[in-house]
């Protein structure tokens, strides 16, 4: 994770589009908004000009189920017609160069979404997030929750490593959060009136959640 670290840092300090600065600079192959999870079942799909979206490209099958393999197209398709359809993480760290379709997987028959699945190719999973005066501890605490609970749920994401990206003003500190779920493991780039923060762990699954910093009311 180091070495991945790192090249995230280079990225943030010398590019303001990071995740081009890495596809070129990097040993990593890393694809942005990267799909993972699609939605699972016709029943789902509240709104009526999304589901017509969706029989356009005959997405759900004769009983009503999504498939499980994607081409590159039809994901793009989903992203701008459909969002709500689709699940994207902000940007994926991969060993090898993607070469295949995207491929998900339900754990249940009646499950919400199929989750992707192709964790022998995943290095670590990035997010990102910005806040302002407006936000306070509790705010961007619960924003933190929020992503790793979710990217804890698709097991392909839970194996690998996790990076978060975080920009806010420098009069926000959250070093209280930072230390309690990643330890040491956070470092910092200051620019203008902003400070951006990587904080990452090895393994998704080991950060502890069972805690909170600001006590929910």
């Amino acid at each position: 994770m180091k070495k991945i670290i790192s090249d995230i840092h280079n990225g943030i300090q010398n590019s303001r589009k990071t995740i081009e600065f890495l596809i070129k600079n990097s040993k990593w192959t890393w694809v942005g908004d990267y799909p993972v999870a699609v939605v699972n079942e016709i029943t789902r799909i509240k709104d009526e000009e999304s589901l017509k979206k969706l029989q356009e490209i005959n997405f759900f099958d004769a009983e009503g189920f999504s498939k499980h393999s994607y081409t590159t197209k039809e994901i793009k398709y989903l992203k701008e017609h459909v969002p709500s359809a689709i699940k994207t993480a902000y940007c994926l760290c991969l060993k090898k160069q993607r070469n295949h379709d995207y491929n998900f997987l339900e754990k249940f028959p009646h499950d919400r979404w199929k989750k992707v699945t192709d964790e022998d190719n995943f290095e670590a999973l990035v997010e990102f997030s910005k806040f302002t005066t407006d936000d306070d501890s509790k705010i961007i605490e619960t924003a933190l929750r929020d992503i790793m609970r979710s990217s804890k749920e698709i097991p392909s994401l839970k194996r690998i490593g996790f990076v978060w990206i975080v920009t806010l003003p420098k009069t926000i500190n959250i070093i209280d959060i930072l230390e309690h779920y990643f330890g040491d493991n956070h470092i910092f780039v200051e620019a203008g009136r902003k400070i951006t923060y990587i904080a990452w762990g090895d393994t998704l699954a080991n950060i502890n959640m069972r805690y909170f910093v600001n006590t929910p009311s």
